[in-house]
């Protein structure tokens, strides 16, 4: 009986299966310094955002109270809480007449309301602020929210850091 010395043997095969796991453990690691630097579901800092609700029912703005919290509607994301409502007033509306002039008009049982919220989320590099790292938060930007008794559309008008 003849004895061969067994070498070890590395094909193609191999190699490819050893770049992929270093490749995997490289991506890995990557990942987690980009969600890092993106800091998802991080709450790092104190907002005030000032908001706008446009032509809801009368009596309905009393669902828009201090304490009440506020959740984007898709997920449930928690947006803020009303510290203050600023301002309740009749909804303005826009009517062109005849004679091709426009006039303020009020319509009937419905109101605007401006308040300001406070939460919590990051800035990023660009200057943008995100909450729970996932929602955009900038004036002019729309969400539609609930508060567990009502859902409206609400539009951001101030973006403020709280010192």
């Amino acid at each position: 009986m003849v004895k061969e010395n067994k070498k070890p043997r590395f094909n193609i095969i191999d190699i490819i299966i050893i770049l992929i796991m270093i490749l995997a453990v490289a991506g890995i690691i990557i990942r987690y310094d980009i969600a890092d630097d993106i800091n998802f579901n991080a709450t790092g800092e104190t907002f005030e955002i000032e908001f706008f609700v446009h032509d809801i029912l009368k009596g309905t703005e009393e669902y828009l109270q201090a304490g009440e919290t506020f959740y984007i509607t898709i997920d449930s994301i928690e947006l803020g809480t009303v510290t203050e409502i600023l301002d309740v007033r009749d909804t303005v509306s826009y009517v062109e007449t005849v004679g091709g002039d426009i006039v303020e008009s009020f319509l009937l049982e419905r109101v605007d309301v401006t308040g300001i919220m406070r939460s919590t989320g990051r800035t990023t590099r660009e200057g943008n602020v995100m909450i729970n790292g996932n929602a955009f938060v900038a004036p002019g930007t729309n969400f539609f929210i609930h508060t567990g008794k009502r859902e409206c559309w609400i539009t951001v008008m101030d973006v403020r850091p709280v010192s």
